[in-house]
C-alpha cells in the first residue's frame, strides 16, 4: 500500500488553469496545469478533434531531448484521457513543472501522471478514463504503470484477464539510451510481464479484499492513490 506519510497533494495551484495539481511523493515533486479548450490557431487546428500540447519544464537548466521525449509521451497520454473528439478545432495546453526528480525517472513520471489525472478530474472535462500511476521493479528495472482505476474489470474481474486495466507503461529509457545499446530496448520475458499485470485471484469480486501478493500490488496501490485523489477533491468541496 502507498505510504501516505510521504505523499503530499495540493490542488488548484494555478488560478488561470481549468485544473491544476501538485503531486509530491518520495522526493519526486511535480506541478501540472491544464488550460482550455481554447480556439486553435490555424497550424494547430484539427477538424475532427482537439489538439493537445504539453510543455515540460525541468527543475534546472535548459530543456533537452529528455523533456522533448516526455512531452511526446504525455501528449499521447492526454489525447487518450480527454475526450478530444468533443472539442473539434480546439486546443488544450498542459504545463508540467518538475520541482524535484529527474525528467525521465520512472517515479517522477509516475508523479506527473498522477498530477495530470487529478488536474483533469478537477477540470470537469469529459474523460475517457481515470488513471493512477505506480512503479514496480521488473528485471532490476523500475517501470511506471498507469492503471485505469475506473475500468469495470478491476471490480468484476476474471482471473487472468488484465489488458484493459493497464492504460500506459513508461520504462524511463530515452531513444538515445536505446541507441547506445545497439538499438535494444528493455526486454522483459513475456510470461513475467503477464504474471505481473495479471489481476489477482480472489473468491470475492472486489479487488480491495484480496491477499497482499506481488501480482496484485500495482492494482491495490493504484486504488489507494485514487482514494487519495478523491479525498483531496472532497476536501476542496467542503472548504
Amino acid at each position: 500500500m502507498v505510504d501516505s506519510t510521504s505523499l503530499f497533494i495540493e490542488t488548484n495551484t494555478d488560478c488561470n488553469a481549468v485544473g491544476s495539481a501538485t503531486w509530491d511523493f518520495a522526493g519526486h515533486h511535480v506541478v501540472f496545469s491544464i488550460y482550455g479548450p481554447d480556439e486553435a490557431k490555424i497550424h494547430d487546428e484539427l477538424t475532427h478533434r482537439a489538439c493537445v500540447d504539453v510543455t515540460v519544464t525541468p527543475r534546472t537548466g535548459q530543456r533537452t531531448s529528455k523533456e522533448l521525449e516526455l512531452e511526446v509521451y504525455l501528449n499521447n497520454l492526454l489525447e487518450r484521457l480527454i475526450d478530444v473528439k468533443e472539442f473539434p478545432r480546439s486546443k488544450f495546453t498542459g504545463r508540467l513543472f518538475i520541482v524535484t526528480g529527474g525528467t525521465n525517472h520512472p517515479r517522477t513520471v509516475a508523479a506527473a501522471i498522477n498530477a495530470i489525472s487529478l488536474a483533469l478530474l478537477l477540470s470537469g472535462l469529459p474523460l475517457r478514463a481515470t488513471i493512477a500511476s505506480v512503479c514496480h521493479t521488473v528485471q532490476n528495472a523500475l517501470i511506471t504503470f498507469a492503471i485505469d482505476v475506473t475500468h469495470p474489470k478491476l471490480y468484476t474481474k476474471n482471473y487472468g484477464s488484465n489488458e484493459p486495466s493497464i492504460f500506459a507503461i513508461y520504462t524511463g529509457q530515452t531513444h538515445f539510451e536505446i541507441d547506445k545499446t545497439n538499438g535494444s530496448s528493455l526486454h522483459i520475458p513475456i510470461q513475467n510481464f503477464l504474471d505481473m499485470i495479471k489481476l489477482p485471484e480472489s473468491n470475492d469480486n472486489n479487488i480491495n479484499i484480496t491477499k497482499n501478493t506481488k501480482h496484485e500490488s500495482i492494482y491495490e496501490q493504484a486504488l489507494s492513490l485514487l482514494d487519495a485523489m478523491v479525498s483531496q477533491i472532497v476536501s476542496n468541496v467542503h472548504t
